[in-house]
């Protein structure tokens, strides 16, 4: 197994160490939802486990009761929860250097932008990936990636199985997501009516106090929107999220900020409640490099960097999606 002098090893393994955290800043940043995700306190960092288990609150407690004086009250256990789980997903690339580029570079200064260069490249190629991802219908790359949105906030939600539960089985209506269907809601969507569509699929996702807190559309029904609002809402081109700040610019429609992710699809709306759906990430394998690795049949150095994470959701029927 062919290894490169330890000088290179050791300003690799520092400049992918000092680098990592403007990694994640970039990956995060450079994504509108993870960017509003991480915003809004969705992007949590977990420990571990076999499975990421998301509590459900679906049900009323049985116990409640108007009484009078000594009357009984119930004391009968509620099953108003359950639990589901959703798989890991793994995915990353590597940083790959040849032992020509090593000595072609020779010297610390050349060395440290050789990796800086690498490293920036497999950036764009993660950004591009996870991003995609995060609408994911959760069969891409053989269901090794995230269950995005088009898995858990479906166009059709009266089937499929998300995160060990059957949506058709009668009885787990309450794990469905809100849908305005532009033909069956007998509304076409333009800019001057997606405001009414906005409001119809709002009341859906909306129980007491639980409202959509983010809403996510693709170019199509992005421009719909803004040319709808653009006279008279109030448009913000940063996120406020305090120390880190965002370059993505957003609208309000209510209490919910609205921005464009193309990863959504076109003709595509999600409206989210980030209280009961997020991306848990490993907090060992968040874009975190790994050390560097020699192939025995290649004179290389290889430096993985990569992510273990998934998106779950507690309540589907507070997210909802608009479609044609």
């Amino acid at each position: 197994m062919a290894q490169p002098n330890s000088s290179f090893d050791e300003i690799a393994s520092l400049t992918i160490s000092k680098y990592s955290k403007t990694l994640r800043d970039n990956v995060g940043n450079n994504i509108p939802t993870y960017a509003m995700f991480k915003d809004a306190g969705a992007v949590v960092e977990e420990d571990g486990g076999v499975f990421l288990l998301e509590n459900l609150d679906f049900g009323d407690n049985i116990t409640f009761k108007w009484f009078n004086g000594f009357e009984e009250v119930s004391i009968q256990p509620s099953e108003f929860a359950t639990t589901a789980n959703f798989e890991w997903k793994e995915g990353g690339g590597n940083a790959v250097f040849s032992h020509r580029e090593v000595a072609q570079n020779s010297g610390e200064s050349k060395q440290h932008d050789l990796v800086k260069g690498k490293v920036k490249n497999l950036e764009r190629t993660i950004i591009n990936n996870v991003g995609a991802a995060l609408y994911y219908a959760g069969t891409e790359s053989d269901g090794k990636a995230f269950g995005g949105a088009q898995y858990i906030i479906a166009d059709d939600p009266t089937t499929g199985i998300v995160g060990g539960i059957n949506r058709a089985t009668s009885g787990n209506e309450f794990w469905r997501n809100q849908v305005f269907d532009e033909s069956t809601d007998s509304l076409a969507l333009s800019s001057t009516t997606i405001m009414d569509a906005m409001e119809l699929l709002w009341v859906r996702c909306t129980r007491g106090m639980d409202t959509p807190n983010l809403i996510a559309f693709g170019n199509t029904y992005w421009r719909f929107f803004a040319g709808a609002v653009a006279a008279n809402q109030r448009y913000i081109r940063e996120s406020d999220s305090g120390s880190a700040k965002t370059s993505h610019s957003y609208y309000l429609f209510k209490d919910a900020k609205v921005f464009n992710d193309p990863n959504a699809g076109n003709q595509r709306g999600y409206f989210y409640n980030t209280e009961y759906y997020k991306l848990k990430v490993h907090k060992d394998r968040n874009l975190t490099p790994d050390k560097p690795r020699y192939p025995a049949s290649q004179r290389a150095t290889v430096i993985p960097i990569d992510i273990m994470a998934n998106i779950v959701c507690g309540q589907a029927s507070l997210q909802g999606v608009m479609h044609p």
